[in-house]
């Protein structure tokens, strides 16, 4: 876990932590892309904001801790294990992989595969 990459995934989590809808995309270059578990692609911020406020939403807290890493400082797939927590208090335990490509320091694509039926 000591790639470029899963260092700025781990910085990432971080902020998807926060909530920070603000510092979440600052992670991610104007025309990122990014494929959800049911192959819906969102392109740019303004799509890829949706996603983020919708979860934050449903689950203003969480936790992630990552796991393993495979791949090289560009591209990369990392596993992740969450915990989400609903305004209710009731727990989601949640674990998943993503697989993440890099320029500089910004997301260019990420693709996330969890279980959506754990919803």
């Amino acid at each position: 876990m000591n790639n470029k990459l899963t260092k700025l995934a781990r910085k990432y989590w971080t902020a998807e932590e926060s909530r920070d809808i603000k510092a979440i995309l600052s992670f991610f270059s104007k025309d990122a892309e990014m494929t959800l578990p049911d192959g819906v692609v969102l392109v740019g911020h303004d799509q890829i904001r949706t996603f983020y406020e919708g979860s934050a939403a449903a689950y203003p807290g969480l936790s992630v801790d990552v796991m393993r890493s495979y791949g090289d400082k560009h591209e990369a797939c990392v596993e992740w294990k969450a915990k989400l927590t609903a305004p209710d208090g009731r727990v989601l335990d949640l674990s998943g992989a993503n697989i993440m490509k890099r320029k500089r320091n910004k997301f260019t694509h990420l693709t996330a595969y969890f279980n959506l039926g754990a919803f």
